[in-house]
């Protein structure tokens, strides 16, 4: 294609109105081949200059043109995206979706399948800059253009349908709205086990993409066992494709046996789980070996995952040597293109606090979690609704680091704070935002306990409680064990305070919810 790429371009400078256009249209062949390749700046170049092209040639010919345009507008805004560049993505994926407004209003047969797929890339773009509702609002859209094309001409588009329906299914989810998520999620995986049965399994790996969300889904309204099963099948499909297919597919498995882990994790399989996360350990690093550009990242996460498999065991020294090599990666990886991996250098920083602190090194800890801290304050203030949420969680775990080492005053600011923002970020997104607001008081109640700050402890634990029993009652499963714990933080506050029956009474109640 380089070569291709190369002719036309000389071409292009002798004659440049007939040769423009095909050099445009192989310059945009490259950007994704570089782009698999890994080599995204080198793809990110390729693309704006197919982008260039197209919108000089649109100027002159629109009805020729506008559709090519649209077409690497929405190629360039994942390619920015992959890079980091996040509003600039948004940018390209909004011109994408007003041009073919325009082109849906004279041609709207033709026209439309390609509008409703620019909304979903522009929900994704919403989305990783945290405008959630926006997101869901534009995805929303491109699914009822897919339900009606789908109506129309249910062979050529239910597939479509269920791509949609797969994104949307993730921005409830992020909302919290988590009943809402699963539904749709679920009707994703059931056109596709139609599609399948009727096409040969030309749709697995798509059935399997479903499943792999669907089980977080199903996860977060804390039914795990069905979790379980949802990822059991995913992972079987994608084994078997791997086997015929392994440079296409074996990514694919990897990403199921992370998620795989995690669901047996949380049933307490944990033996099994850190068979199936050094699976795709070993996967990952296979493939990061062979194209580090674009696998690096992805074992990064899977070691990550290890690291927190081989705490949940007891494995502390051999969890901090996966999570050491994790961080290693992302800093060289933030090193280099901090916009992209910087949030993901910040995630490790935590887990390797947590490690640390496990092992007693709660000085090495507070240095892991301050620059956790640190990277996401400066990300939280270019982008506060993307990144507040992840500032809160670790001001959390460094008021936990700084109490640990006794300085309970230093822990307290911090954790003020994270409550602070969970609070304002609750106010906009309850259903997203409200357990960790709870999480952050139950916090905030036992570093003011450690102070002695009794009142004020059962005032915060309080809260925690009541939050914890209201998302208890809509969610039992997900929500109970977590109430459960603050009732017994509470009653050991209130048994401290000489409120003896009344902390009977409350240890009373968190024994009582202990689900089966």
């Amino acid at each position: 294609i380089g070569e291709a790429v190369s002719i036309y371009r000389s071409h292009a400078v002798a004659r440049r109105d007939a040769f423009r256009p095909d050099l445009a249209m192989y310059l945009y062949t490259q950007a994704n081949m570089l782009s698999d390749l890994g080599r995204r700046d080198e793809a990110l170049a390729a693309v704006e200059e197919a982008v260039s092209i197209y919108r000089s040639n649109a100027e002159t010919n629109p009805d020729a043109f506008l559709p090519d345009l649209a077409k690497s507008l929405n190629t360039q805004a994942n390619m920015l995206s992959n890079v980091g560049r996040r509003g600039e993505a948004l940018a390209a994926v909004e011109e994408a979706v007003s041009i073919q407004r325009i082109l849906t209003k004279a041609q709207r047969d033709t026209f439309l399948p390609a509008l409703s797929g620019s909304l979903n890339n522009q929900a994704r773009m919403l989305s990783n800059l945290g405008r959630l509702e926006e997101a869901l609002a534009a995805t929303e859209e491109a699914v009822s253009i897919h339900r009606s094309l789908a109506e129309a001409r249910p062979k050529a588009f239910l597939h479509d349908l269920a791509i949609s329906l797969n994104t949307q299914g993730k921005m409830l989810s992020d909302l919290g709205r988590r009943g809402e998520a699963l539904a749709t999620t679920e009707e994703a995986v059931s056109i596709q086990r139609v599609l399948n049965k009727a096409r040969s399994n030309a749709f697995l790996p798509h059935l399997s993409m479903s499943l792999n969300n669907q089980a977080n889904q199903l996860s977060d309204l804390g039914r795990r066992e069905e979790a379980l099963a949802a990822i059991e099948e995913a992972v079987l499909i994608r084994r078997s494709l791997a086997e015929a297919r392994p440079d296409v597919f074996l990514p694919d498995l990897s990403e199921s046996l992370n998620n795989r882990a995690n669901q047996l994790s949380d049933l307490g399989r944990r033996e099994e789980a850190l068979t199936a996360i050094e699976e795709a350990v070993l996967i990952r690093r296979s493939l990061a070996d062979s194209r580090p550009e674009v696998f690096l990242p992805d074992l990064a996460m899977s070691l990550n995952n290890q690291a927190n498999m081989l705490s949940y065991l007891g494995r502390h020294q051999e969890a901090l040597t996966a999570i050491d090599e994790a961080v290693s990666i992302r800093r060289s990886l933030a090193e280099e293109r901090p916009e992209a991996f910087l949030r993901y250098l910040a995630i490790s920083l935590n887990n390797q606090a947590n490690r640390l602190s496990e092992l007693g090194r709660r000085e090495e800890a507070l240095m892991a979690i301050n620059e956790a801290v640190s990277i996401r304050r400066s990300l939280a203030n270019e982008h506060p609704d993307s990144f507040l949420p992840n500032l809160a969680t670790s001001l959390n775990n460094q008021a936990n680091t700084l109490s640990y080492l006794g300085r309970h005053d230093e822990a307290l600011v911090a954790i003020a704070e994270a409550v602070l923002i969970c609070r304002n970020l609750a106010g906009e997104r309850p259903d997203a935002c409200l357990p960790d607001l709870a999480m952050s008081l139950n916090n905030q109640a036992n570093i003011l306990y450690g102070l002695r700050r009794l009142e004020e402890a059962v005032e915060a634990i309080e809260h925690a409680v009541s939050i914890y029993r209201n998302l208890g009652e809509a969610h039992r499963e997900a929500f109970l064990p977590k109430l459960a714990i603050s009732l017994n933080n509470m009653a050991t506050m209130l048994s401290d305070m000489g409120r003896r029956e009344e902390a009977r009474a409350v240890r009373i109640e968190a024994a009582s919810l202990r689900l089966p």
